[in-house]
């Protein structure tokens, strides 16, 4: 029997139609038999929030191999309620433990094998290389960003590690920048945070004195993106989404088209904005799936949207196949199976993520 677990893993699978499928370890893929290209599908990276899951204080604490001191069982005791989901996410291999979550990032295959991902925070290099391997990516060919903040951006230098080389023979001439696509608020922000990745044009040439040193980074080709305007990468069309992620500051959800899912993503956002939600109910297709913030389960939060506004959101967008949540705050919700059960029976199509999600479209 499949279970529900293996089933909700792949809900956009096309099983009731013709086709072979190939079961293998936790993953169920299509195999492309007669000849057939690989069915395009999103692939959940990291469903956490900034800090993700296991929270570092409440893995340390409970470690089985924790030094004894003469209070350790009393802050145990006293943190035990807020480590309660920390604690199972330290366990064992976070390929099977959906408790385990990194920064929030979406992976979108495509059928020509183009890959692009949706943000590259502070788990970035950890979740690619967890996660890539299990769906068969071999390469990264673009990078969009939502904002400007450590959970969407630290990992742009580890970039570098993903990119192909460009060859002269057997010369090894370099690598092949990678697309970056961004708003012009992000890049103003990330020429301050990176200046080594992405100088300013006006940037101050070192002193004539000083030596100068080629080091090995990242490159990338910036491609600037406005509110509402749909830019292409390959067969991918993706629209910019403006939404409030804090009152200071633009974040961009995304809408696409995987196959013929259309998908709305929003991980970051505090407040919709009226032209917004007016765009995607009614300029946009029809969602099929809305990924959508939820850090805490009912109150408000400075920068986020909690998990009772995000139920609101979804019954306003009405995808017609499900909505998942990601960016959760690690130890303030039941434990991810359970809290699915809780989410079904009360919610029917609205669901929790967790890394390592791949829906087939």
């Amino acid at each position: 029997m499949i279970s529900n677990q293996l089933m909700e893993r792949f809900l956009f699978s096309a099983i009731a139609t013709s086709g072979c499928f190939l079961l293998s370890g936790k993953h169920l893929s299509k195999s492309g038999c007669d000849g057939e290209n690989i069915q395009s599908k999103i692939v959940f990276l990291g469903t956490g929030s900034s800090t993700g899951c296991p929270r570092p204080s409440c893995s340390l604490l409970f470690s089985e191999r924790a030094q004894e001191s003469l209070n350790l069982k009393e802050t145990r005791d006293a943190m035990e309620k807020y480590c309660h989901v920390s604690k199972v996410a330290s366990r064992g291999n976070p390929k099977y433990n959906k408790n385990y979550r990194n920064n929030p990032s979406l992976l979108i295959m495509l059928e020509d094998g183009t890959n692009v991902i949706i943000d590259v925070g502070k788990t970035f290099r950890e979740g690619a290389l967890r996660w890539l391997p299990e769906v068969g990516a071999t390469q990264l060919d673009a990078i969009i960003l939502t904002h400007q903040h450590m959970d969407a951006v630290a990992g742009l230098d580890d970039v570098r590690g993903f990119q192909r080389w460009k060859f002269d023979g057997e010369k090894r001439l370099g690598s092949v920048a990678m697309p970056l696509f961004l708003s012009s608020e992000c890049l103003e922000a990330l020429q301050e945070q990176f200046p080594w990745l992405l100088p300013k044009a006006t940037a101050i040439i070192a002193d004539e004195g000083k030596p100068r040193v080629e080091r090995h980074v990242a490159s990338f080709q910036v491609k600037v993106f406005e509110k509402f305007s749909p830019f292409t990468i390959g067969t991918l069309k993706v629209t910019p989404l403006p939404v409030i992620h804090g009152e200071d500051l633009i974040s961009y959800g995304f809408s696409f088209t995987v196959g013929r899912t259309n998908v709305v993503y929003l991980s970051d956002i505090s407040r919709m904005l009226p032209e917004t939600l007016d765009y995607i109910c009614s300029k946009l297709p029809p969602t099929d799936v809305l990924i959508i913030d939820a850090l805490n389960p009912d109150h408000d939060h400075p920068v986020h949207y909690s998990m009772e506004q995000a139920i609101v959101m979804s019954h306003e967008i009405a995808p017609r196949k499900m909505t998942y949540l990601v960016g959760m705050n690690c130890d303030a919700f039941p434990l991810h199976d359970d809290m699915n059960r809780l989410l079904r029976q009360e919610h029917g199509n609205i669901r929790f993520a967790h890394d390592g999600l791949v829906l087939e479209t």
